[in-house]
């Protein structure tokens, strides 16, 4: 028996904790080597040493050891030199060398306290050996250990390193050695466990840090879960060794944050659950039900968190637009409201459905909605006689104040006794508003909610590297959020990835969180009480490719190309005067059932052993599912063999097949039952496939007829709320600046020349950026590689190069007027198809992303602005996720579960960090006073978190620039030479110059900015800033500065080349002293250079290489003064602002066709002719290719025989 055997007895039923045989106290198994240091545990020993040397027997004997000086090698070393040499009891040894310490009086001690006493043998020339050795003779003896069959125990057992190293390497095989026996750990031992930390250990006001021991706790987990500052093991390790070097007082060890994440996590049950699609692949998943119930119990989150659809004139956010507010069902919003400021009637609900009394009489609540932050209720009115209690339902709607409602169902049949006298109407059936709705049932006394999510996948790369390591993602965010917030990083949740199951059956896990009967529990910080939450998917953003998998659409390669409608078919359909005009509006619309049913059908198909058929079928119907095809391929080779085997094979067919006399139509009309046979055997195999979900239907499950959703093809097409098709909005981002402006930049810059560049890029270099909320473009970069360009560029050039007003509208985060908007709108995508059919009428034959621009109009009116389906946040959070990618076990057969415990733990840290409540043993509890205001306090925690406050930035402030830059002088100093609109009485105080002011839109504006702002009496203006000032020692509010703005006037009429609005400097040159809440938002303007005569000339700039100035003087366009300025309608920035403040007269969309229908009747008859030319010669290259390729195997064939 071992020493640690007999000093610590395991607890029977509890194997966490042991008996000290010593001191004869119970402690937890993980805590036996603080144990070993108190002072009662000493004692005992010594006495229990005392008492052994009496005995009789000799003390026993330890393994020889290499003979080493102890002062030489450190006691690591030593006790892995001994392992090394160990072979008979390895175990043994290693469990004995690993928990040697050294005591009190510098004895080596083990894990129980017992000293330890070493021979060193009988050479005494090996015991002299120097006092110390070199650092390279400790690393060849760790060499020669790495080489010991006891290291290749380190293969299999336990978790990989972390660290992928070249095996080939000595260096990085000794550090794998060093990583491996922890030589480098020898502190972490020698601190406390986290749960072992006695009182006097605590640090002062512990509790403000709660649940952490510390600040420097919370800080370490801060550390480990940066969002986009992923730190690896040894980052951690090193922080904690140079905090330690340092002298920092109370720093912890890896291992107690460690075992603290673990418990956390455990409270938080956010460990993320195994999965294994249909077709086999494992992933790992966070289920957005454990994710979303964080927003209801986090105070930042929750106070943003809108229950009901509302009603405004100005959409700017999904829940105010048509689908949510007009489309989706009574049952997928949220079915209750109670006046939860009221203590006496928060617990009254109101369930829709239910006959419930107002202060207007008896209503039937129908919806709630939210007008101007007030619940209103859409109710039937109802008839009811007190006295019989009889009862008839008005066909009429009305909306009244949701607290206007007094007594809701229950109330009501408590004072009726239940007994009802109905009166039916054709249009409604009385008797389920007078029975209590169902989901009071599930509720049990909570509210229940309904929650909108918004999720998006897409296939990244782990890696950081050009290599691409393939992973399919899916995120989601809270729909219920407004889009201000969404835009966010915070706001991201990653639930899956996987590097072997695609979008389509990690779906399927995703959507076991969406179905109808399942509620979410969460506890609600605003209501103070436990809730039930449904969660429906409301719309399905990604690029065209994914959206396109996402609704079982085949993409680009199919006759019916678009998958979103029917239209399309064969190049030559499209050819003829209808199929090209329908090219340019939305066709019918497709279905979910019908997809379904080319689904069917396709299988149908394989199970008959048709692979061109299908083929055939998938390409004319344009529907491919990417689950069902796993089964087709599947099905067509077991049909394949199962023909083999029963019609092919003489020696295995059928025998009849084997007689002579069986010919001609006797024959065929057996072969086909034959087929018939295997086709209706093949379909049964396949509605019986998995096995493991086949065997857990119910017998009377119809799925065990028909093909299942998930099982077979894709779960989205029969899931509440969505419809993949619909719900796939055309996204901007890859829609417009990857499809139309790629294209522009593509056609205008393919003939150029090197002059052409240059030329370009200096007009790209001197335009004025001030207002488009960009990066200067760096124009000779985006020449240079004019053919690798990525989105940020594409969107520089739509604003600077002129591609037209569309990007801007489709950049509007608000919308005013809905119908006025949608109808510029479609006139503008209207113009831009057909400038496309003037440069290549073929375009939009070929390019579908022109042809999903005829869809935008719809999407936008029920799911609201474009800008909230753009994509590029999700696209921004790839950065996160391939952090943790590059941190996970490289070694793993997947990274799946490690990134997802990565991404889980960050959540998990965000929402404590951010004050959120979640349930310990004690109840519902959130972290510290300090933790808590750490973030409240500390923007560059925000930042970093991907949170910021918009409140931070006030209208109105300003910043003064550095004392340098101040320019303090006297107000007539500053003023001096301008014409001010209005007198300014003199003064002798000192004003100083300013870098900043923040608009009412807040936007940061600064000297040459232009804005629009409000004259002395109140009219709309605009103009540009020469100075903003402030007094001398005064605070930044804005009472304290003065802005100067020289005024400019728009013209009447528009630029006739540009068709933008035209700025003139007035010819009194006016300025206009403007407070700095005056000033309404900053926006950009082009100098009109071919009325100014512009040339390109050199600059006064040198062009600068490595920091340092060169002798060559950088390029620009001199502009001239003529005050004539082109106001931008391209920009992005404040598009929406700019249109509202104009005269619309102004901005209104001029259409380009007069006549449409005649002009794309024209451009199909050009299709027409050169339309069949070209399939012709498509035709003829084929042949000659085969022809050619014939000919070249057959003189291959001719070769080889001779």
């Amino acid at each position: 028996m071992s020493s640690a055997q007999a000093i610590f007895e395991p607890l029977s039923g509890d194997r966490t904790r042991l008996r000290c045989t010593i001191c004869e106290t119970e402690i937890a198994k993980t805590s036996k080597t603080s144990h070993v240091r108190t002072k009662k545990h000493i004692l005992g020993l010594k006495d229990r040493e005392a008492q052994s040397t009496s005995r009789s027997e000799p003390p026993p004997i330890l393994p020889p050891l290499q003979f080493v000086t102890l002062s030489t090698v450190d006691h690591g070393a030593a006790r892995n030199q001994a392992l090394a040499h160990q072979k008979k009891d390895q175990d043994a040894s290693e469990e004995f060398f690993h928990s040697s310490r050294v005591d009190e009086v510098g004895m080596f001690i083990d894990d129980d306290g017992v000293r330890v006493h070493f021979s060193a043998g009988e050479n005494e020339d090996q015991c002299a050996a120097a006092e110390m050795q070199k650092l390279d003779e400790q690393l060849d003896y760790l060499g020669m250990i790495q080489d010991h069959t006891f290291l290749a125990q380190f293969e299999h057992e336990g978790d990989p390193p972390n660290d992928t190293r070249d095996d080939e390497s000595p260096i990085s095989r000794v550090t794998a050695a060093i990583d491996e026996l922890c030589i480098e750990d020898e502190e972490e031992g020698d601190q406390p466990d986290v749960e072992m930390m006695d009182a006097d250990q605590e640090p002062e006001n512990s509790s403000d840090w709660w649940p952490y021991p510390s600040k420097q706790m919370f800080l370490l987990d801060m550390l480990d879960n940066m969002p986009r500052q992923r730190l690896s093991e040894d980052h951690l390790k090193s922080i904690l060794w140079v905090m330690r070097e340092s002298g920092t007082p109370s720093v912890p060890t890896l291992s107690a944050l460690r075992t603290l994440q673990k418990k956390l996590a455990k409270q938080f049950a956010l460990e993320p659950q195994p999965h294994t699609s249909s077709l086999g692949n494992h992933f790992y998943m966070n289920h957005p039900g454990k994710l979303f119930a964080m927003d209801w119990s986090n105070p930042l989150v929750r106070q943003h968190i809108r229950v009901y659809p509302e009603i405004s004139s100005t959409v700017s956010e999904t829940y105010q637009a048509a689908k949510w507010l007009e489309e989706s069902s009574p049952t997928d919003l949220s079915p209750m409201w109670a006046n939860w400021k009221s203590s006496a009637d928060r617990h009254r609900h109101f369930y829709v459905d239910e006959l419930t009394l107002s202060d207007s009489g008896y209503v039937i609540p129908l919806r709630w909605v939210s007008i101007a932050n007030i619940v209103y209720a859409d109710v039937l009115r109802v008839d009811f006689e007190d006295r019989t209690f009889s009862v008839r339902i008005r066909k009429v709607d009305d909306r009244i104040p949701a607290l206007s409602l007094r007594r809701n169902l229950l109330d009501l049949q408590a004072g009726a006794g239940g007994d009802w006298n109905l009166t039916k109407i054709a249009e409604y059936s009385p008797t389920k508003f007078f029975k209590p709705n169902s989901l009071r049932e599930i509720a049990k006394g909570r509210p229940l909610f309904c929650l909108r999510t918004v999720p998006w996948s897409d296939d990244v790369s782990g890696n950081v590297s050009k290599q691409y390591n393939a992973h399919t993602n899916i995120y989601a965010t809270n729909g219920n959020l407004p889009h201000r917030l969404l835009a966010q990083e915070y706001f991201i949740r990653s639930c899956s990835t996987s590097s072997h199951a695609s979008s389509s059956e990690q779906f399927v896990a995703f959507t076991e969180d969406l179905k109808e009967n399942v509620w979410h529990e969460a506890y609600d910080c605003e209501l103070e009480e436990d809730i039930l939450f449904q969660i429906i998917a409301h719309f399905l953003p990604a690029d065209n490719p994914q959206q396109s998998e996402t609704s079982s659409h085949i993409g680009v390669n199919g006759s019916l190309n678009c998958r979103r409608d029917l239209t399309g078919g064969s190049d030559a359909h499209k050819e003829t005067d209808e199929g090209y005009k329908s090219l340019y509006s939305p066709g019918d619309d497709r279905e979910c059932e019908q997809t379904i049913q080319c689904i069917r059908w396709q299988v149908w198909l394989a199970c008959l052993g048709k692979p061109k058929a299908v083929e055939q079928a998938q390409t004319q119907s344009g529907v491919k599912d990417k689950i069902a095809q796993h089964w087709i391929e599947l099905v067509l080779q077991r049909a394949k063999n199962l023909e083999e085997y029963r019609i092919k094979d003489p020696q295995t067919r059928d025998p009849r097949l084997n007689s002579s006399s069986l010919k001609g139509d006797a024959r065929k009309e057996l072969v086909g039952a034959l087929k018939s046979t295997m086709q209706t055997e093949l379909w049964d195999w396949v509605i019986q496939q998995p096995s493991e979900a086949y065997a857990k239907l119910a017998n009377d499950d119809p799925g065990r007829h028909d093909l299942r959703a998930g099982d077979h093809f894709n779960a989205l097409l029969v899931l509440r709320g969505i419809d993949p098709h619909r719900d796939t909005p055309g996204e901007i981002l890859h829609t417009y600046l990857l499809g139309n402006d790629k294209y522009v930049w593509h056609d205008t810059s393919k003939t150029w020349s090197k002059e052409n560049e240059r030329t370009f890029a200096v007009r790209l270099d001197s335009c004025d950026i001030l207002g488009l909320s960009i990066p200067p473009p760096r124009a000779s970069y985006l020449v240079q590689y004019k053919n690798s360009l990525i989105g940020k560029h594409f969107k520089a050039l739509q604003q600077l190069a002129a591609t037209g007003d569309l990007a801007a509208y489709l950049w509007f985060p608000e919308i005013n007027d809905m119908n006025c908007y949608l109808k510029d709108l479609q006139v503008l995508i209207d113009n831009l198809l057909d400038a496309w059919a003037v440069v290549d009428p073929r375009r939009i034959l070929t390019k579908i992303k022109l042809h999903v621009l005829t869809h935008l109009p719809e999407d936008i009116r029920r799911l609201g602005p474009a800008v909230i389906f753009a994509t590029e946040v999700f696209e921004c959070f790839n950065a996160v996720f391939r952090m943790c990618s590059i941190f996970s076990n490289h070694l793993a057969p997947t990274p799946s579960r490690d990134i997802s415990t990565d991404l889980g733990q960050m959540e998990r840290f965000k929402h404590i960090a951010s004050g959120g409540y979640w349930k310990a043993e004690t109840g519902y509890v959130r972290a510290g006073p300090k933790v808590i205001s750490f973030l409240e306090q500390n923007v560059q925690f925000q930042r970093r978190l991907g949170w910021t406050d918009p409140d931070l930035i006030k209208p109105g402030l300003v910043k003064r620039f550095g004392r340098d830059k101040r320019n303090s002088s006297t107000w007539s100093s500053h003023v001096e030479g301008l014409r001010l609109g209005a007198s300014v009485a003199a003064s002798t105080s000192l004003w100083d110059e300013c870098s900043v002011v923040v608009a009412v839109s807040q936007d940061l504006c600064r000297a040459k900015s232009w804005v629009f702002f409000k004259g002395s009496d109140k009219s709309t203006l605009t103009g540009r800033i020469i100075k903003i000032l402030m007094r001398s020692g005064k605070t930044s509010e804005s009472t304290q500065a003065q802005v100067l703005i020289e005024q400019f006037r728009i013209a009447e009429h528009r630029d006739t080349r540009l068709n933008m609005p035209i700025l003139i400097r007035t010819e009194e040159r006016t300025v206009h002293i403007v407070s700095p809440v005056d000033i309404l938002f900053d926006f950009n303007t082009q100098h009109d250079c071919v009325s100014g005569a512009c040339v390109i000339g050199d600059s006064t700039e040198y062009i600068r290489q490595e920091r340092k100035a060169t002798d060559t003087l950088k390029q620009c366009i001199i502009h001239t003064d003529t005050g004539r300025y082109h106001l931008n309608m391209h920009g992005l920035h404040n598009a929406h602002l700019i249109r509202k403040a104009l005269p619309y007269d102004l901005v209104k969309p001029i259409p380009l066709q007069a006549d449409r229908a005649v002009f794309h009747k024209n451009m199909a008859r050009l299709l027409q002719i050169s339309g069949p030319q070209k399939r012709a010669e498509t035709q003829e290259k084929t042949r000659a290719t085969k022809e050619r390729n014939k000919r070249a195997k057959e003189a291959r064939e001719a070769g080889g025989t001779t």
